[in-house]
């Protein structure tokens, strides 16, 4: 189903990481032909996207790619998904090879722009916080959309999943916003490589879910969904992505990844069209 399957651990921090292998910054593992590698560090985002360009510049067939971080926002926010959020958040997003980068102030703009006021997005260091971007957790009191996308509300309230984080939360321990926002920029940037651009699609925004996994399927996981406790690596990041691939790897064995991409049956007409359009969904949760 694919010759080439890549999961990243993705990381917002504004700075390089140690050069000694270290939690909390990129890491990658692929499967292409048979071949397995063992887990990759990477001290910047950067390196991490020129080594992903690298591995689907060198396969023609269909590919895979994982990363750890919402694909969209919440049906009513404005600010869609896939690669249309990516281009949206990609247009004030900096972001240099040392990983430096203006997510809290791009988080405020981006406030502003939907309510006018603190929130939806929260998170920062005290000395990013202003009007429109607070330390803590305003109250939401947003009525054009939810605080949770639709596959985020099902992990919670029924599968009891409730250390996954809302995309709003930015910064500190269990955030992911910070993530989505660095990671779609770049996700924007990988898109547009000429080499490249014509195979990429994002799921299932492009794909219809599993009516046209051809190309380079760019997908959003979450790392939680599979155990790494059978994997010998004193790092977590590094053992989830090896246990995100080799999920996906034996999902192809048994010849039921098709179905692993597919929408939920669950989901009504409009949650699916919801979640198809505008909130994406995360590869794995049925």
């Amino acid at each position: 189903m694919f010759d080439l399957v890549i999961m990243v651990d993705w990381s917002a921090a504004a700075s390089p990481g140690p050069a000694k292998p270290s939690p909390d910054r990129c890491w990658l593992a692929w499967a292409a032909d048979g071949d397995l590698s063992d887990p990759e560090y990477f001290r910047t985002r950067a390196a991490c996207m020129t080594r992903i360009h690298e591995l689907l510049a060198n396969f023609d067939g269909a590919a895979c790619v994982g990363f750890d971080f919402p694909f969209g926002y919440p049906a009513g926010s404005g600010l869609g998904g896939g690669r249309a959020a990516a281009a949206h958040i990609a247009r004030d997003l900096t972001s240099d090879e040392l990983d430096k980068n203006n997510r809290f102030e791009v988080a405020a703009k981006l406030n502003k722009d939907i309510s006018s006021d603190a929130g939806p997005f929260w998170g920062c260091p005290a000395a990013a916080a202003s009007d429109y971007l607070t330390v803590k957790k305003p109250e939401f009191t947003h009525t054009e959309f939810t605080e949770w996308r639709t596959v985020e509300k099902f992990l919670r309230e029924e599968k009891k999943e409730h250390s996954i984080s809302t995309v709003w939360k930015l910064y500190t321990t269990g955030s992911v916003g910070s993530q989505s926002l660095t990671g779609l920029k770049e996700l924007n940037e990988l898109a547009r490589q000429p080499d490249i651009a014509h195979r990429i699609k994002f799921w299932p925004f492009e794909t219809s879910w599993e009516v046209d996994l051809n190309g380079i399927i760019l997908t959003e996981i979450w790392p939680s969904l599979n155990s790494h406790a059978s994997y010998d690596h004193p790092i977590k990041d590094a053992r989830q992505v090896l246990a995100c691939r080799d999920w996906l790897l034996e999902k192809i064995a048994s010849d039921d990844a098709r179905e692993a991409f597919a929408a939920p049956q669950w989901l009504t007409p409009p949650q699916e069209r919801k979640c198809r359009i505008e909130e994406g969904w995360i590869l794995g949760v049925r």
